[in-house]
């Protein structure tokens, strides 16, 4: 069923977008995440690592690490990450991350992306790789063309020594 858009004035308000579900139930998550972990860092990663990749940090507060399966797009020695959860928070102001991405163990510097142009352009590339509709469904794309899903954090990760 398509939205539809009211116009006051010159400017069109955007109707509310509505919340982004996981694709799985939570519970399912302490399952599934491991077991795609255990895949990307096994020698059978090919299957799946070039869409996946399995990302360690630190909770910022807790200090606990963390190992996640997330999506990702690589350019050259930048990755960027996007995500929905809490999780992303522990990338403000910066933090240490590494990556295993590809069959290959890498470490660099993650921070939350703030700059409109950069994460407009971010978008533009999920969307070249992935399609404008798999996009849609992963909650990268908005309802305006071109346009973040609001409440997607982006995150960038740049390698060291890549």
């Amino acid at each position: 069923m398509a939205q539809e858009q009211a116009t006051v004035g010159q400017s069109t308000i955007q109707p509310e977008e509505a919340p982004i579900k996981p694709p799985l139930p939570k519970f399912l998550y302490k399952i599934v995440n491991p077991l795609l972990v255990a895949v990307l860092r096994s020698r059978f990663h090919s299957r799946i690592s070039g869409s996946l990749m399995a990302l360690t940090f630190r909770g910022r507060k807790s200090g606990k690490q963390y190992r996640i399966p997330v999506g990702y797009l690589q350019q050259g020695n930048r990755i960027f990450v996007f995500s929905h959860s809490a999780w992303s928070k522990n990338f403000r102001g910066g933090a240490p991350a590494s990556v295993r991405v590809r069959g290959h163990e890498l470490r660099g510097a993650a921070s939350v992306m703030n700059d409109p142009a950069e994460i407009a352009a971010t978008v533009a590339a999920m969307v070249a790789k992935n399609g404008e509709a798999m996009s849609r469904r992963m909650g990268i794309l908005g309802e305006t063309p071109g346009s973040p899903r609001r409440g997607t954090v982006f995150v960038q990760i740049d390698l060291e020594g890549a």
